[in-house]
């Protein structure tokens, strides 16, 4: 919500995933540290860069403990550093347990380091669906 601050957005947020304000409270603090936004974090999120909203977004997708973590470049947007902070965040999440990890991207390094599978989409139709080599391979001739 644009004119809740970044804080109150993650209560909106993790509230909406079915989390008890106890439960938010515990995580607040990781989430807030990961953003790394400084005190934008009580400002009205419509006063955000969409770097700053993408941080946030992320920080709390990341810190929830997900299930399904779905991931759209991502982990193109911020500095060399918070890219860093994002890439090893998803590998402990991948190696924490069982986490589905989709990922949408046209970063073709970014995706063989996190994924054994490729999916390649043309105007919306899936044209290769399989090991993550061979997926880069199909999109290199696109």
């Amino acid at each position: 919500d644009g004119e809740f601050s970044g804080r109150e957005n993650i209560y909106l947020k993790c509230n909406l995933m079915g989390m008890n304000d106890d439960e938010i409270k515990k995580l607040e603090p990781a989430i807030v540290d990961f953003a790394d936004i400084g005190d934008y974090i009580d400002q009205p999120v419509r006063t955000y860069s969409s770097g700053m909203k993408a941080r946030l977004g992320f920080a709390i997708n990341a810190n929830v403990e997900p299930e399904i973590l779905i991931v759209d470049e991502a982990l193109s947007v911020g500095d060399k550093n918070f890219k860093q902070k994002c890439k090893k965040k998803v590998a402990e999440i991948m190696n924490s347990g069982d986490v589905t990890f989709l990922f949408v991207t046209h970063a073709l390094e970014t995706a063989k380091e996190f994924c054994t599978r490729g999916i390649v989409m043309e105007k919306g139709k899936i044209i290769f669906d399989g090991e993550i080599n061979k997926a880069i391979e199909v999109y290199g001739r696109l």
